[in-house]
């Protein structure tokens, strides 16, 4: 086993934990990264058309950019390794993966929304080509084409009315009834915006190129199926942060994501969170500015445990 020690470790190596790197090098600290086995999403998001300064980047070059960045501060290491084990909470942190053991003083977690349960069938594999968690995110990409997004909540109908005056053909596909969905189902009807109820998706299905072709669904009440072309599926639901972080002390909200205040502190002192595993809105530029707001205060609480 290795055996690790520094002032900051921050778990995770996507936007927000990058960022947070880049902060805490900026300000001298000794500070380990640890990225994990599952990638980043932003890796594996295929176009990036509203991060300021670049009018179209792939998802992997902006994390290349990110990563080199952090890495050209002489005090920030990153390490390979996913988290099995954390006591935290207790003066010196202690993190252990499978081939290391890591003590810090302060810990950003920073892991994104971790790897999540397919909702359906070749799910995983349109992530970035076709499938989506964010309308706010990838919505302008698909002006003038047809969208499918899936749920049952106020936020699929919300997304929906965003989709619809972004330009996008819009449907939706619930579990539900419609006269079961919230009130603001009426606002959608009023646009025209289809909705498909009572029916679940079984499989999406690729073209020859890997991007997403159609959806087969199945009525709740019929075991026949239905096909549906269409150019993007949104997929809306709460993804829950990594239980390992509950069973240490650390609060989570009632969909499974960390708890933080104004300053990304979470309920344990010296342990802060950012990015996508705080909930909100799931966008390169919340997730970097979260980082970075982490990543200053762990820098600040740092300075008065030391007394510098």
């Amino acid at each position: 086993m290795e055996e690790y020690n520094c002032e900051i470790l921050i778990i995770g190596a996507g936007p927000a934990g990058l960022s947070a790197g880049v902060y805490c090098g900026r300000s001298n600290r000794d500070t380990i990264i640890l990225d994990g086995k599952e990638p980043s999403s932003l890796a594996k998001t295929k176009e990036i058309q509203n991060w300021l300064g670049e009018q179209e980047i792939s998802g992997l070059e902006l994390l290349n950019k990110f990563k080199a960045h952090a890495k050209s501060y002489e005090k920030v290491r990153i390490i390979h390794g996913d988290v099995i084990s954390l006591m935290i909470g207790m003066g010196t942190n202690m993190i252990s993966t499978r081939t290391a053991n890591i003590t810090s003083d302060i810990v950003i977690i920073a892991t994104g929304t971790g790897k999540r349960k397919e909702v359906i069938k070749g799910e995983s594999n349109l992530i970035g080509f076709g499938v989506s968690y964010c309308a706010l995110c990838d919505g302008p990409l698909y002006r003038d084409r047809e969208v499918y997004l899936y749920g049952n909540d106020e936020e699929v109908l919300e997304d929906a009315l965003a989709l619809h005056q972004m330009g996008c053909k819009t449907y939706v596909i619930t579990n539900l009834l419609i006269n079961e969905l919230p009130e603001i189902v009426n606002n959608v009807k009023a646009q025209g915006i289809e909705i498909i109820e009572k029916m679940e998706i079984v499989e999406a299905i690729s073209d020859s190129d890997g991007v997403i072709q159609k959806i087969i669904c199945k009525p709740i009440d019929s075991e026949e199926t239905v096909e549906y072309e269409l150019s993007c599926l949104f997929i809306l639901s709460h993804i829950p942060s990594n239980s390992i972080f509950k069973k240490a002390g650390v609060e989570l909200d009632e969909y499974g994501n960390i708890k933080v205040d104004e300053h990304q502190q979470t309920n344990v002192k010296g342990v802060y969170a950012a990015g996508d595993v705080t909930g909100g809105l799931f966008q390169v530029v919340f997730a970097t500015a979260e980082g970075a707001r982490a990543g200053i205060n762990a820098c600040k609480l740092l300075r008065q445990q030391k007394k510098e």
